[in-house]
């Protein structure tokens, strides 16, 4: 029983892994140019505005578009803000300045 258990075990956190694979995979090859690319959407809708509100914060169309890509990957299912700053440096492979990096988290925490 207990080998069935541990097997069991070892089974689930295979599976847990591939799908969390799977997700950072999704997301790196829609991020840019695809489903979570965001730049173009809001240079198109805010096309007149230098700036753009949200809550109490001015930002500018990049790190607007970085706060909607954090909170959609949030909805996706990553969990840590440290894997999704990792994530974003992977697939732009550069780091965040530090608008950009509080835009992240701001989109990351934020409540739609």
């Amino acid at each position: 029983m207990k080998k069935l258990f541990l097997t069991l075990l070892i089974l689930i956190s295979i599976f847990t892994f591939a799908q969390q694979t799977d997700k950072e995979a999704y997301i790196k090859k829609e991020s840019i140019g695809g489903k979570l690319d965001f730049t173009k959407r809001i240079e198109e809708k805010y096309k007149d505005a230098p700036f753009i509100r949200f809550g109490d914060t001015l930002y500018n169309k990049k790190d607007f578009a970085i706060l909607f890509w954090a909170a959609n990957v949030r909805a996706l299912g990553i969990e840590s803000f440290d894997q999704a700053v990792k994530l974003w440096e992977e697939t732009y492979k550069r780091g965040l300045t530090e608008p950009e990096t509080k835009a992240l988290k701001t989109g990351f925490e934020a409540k739609f």
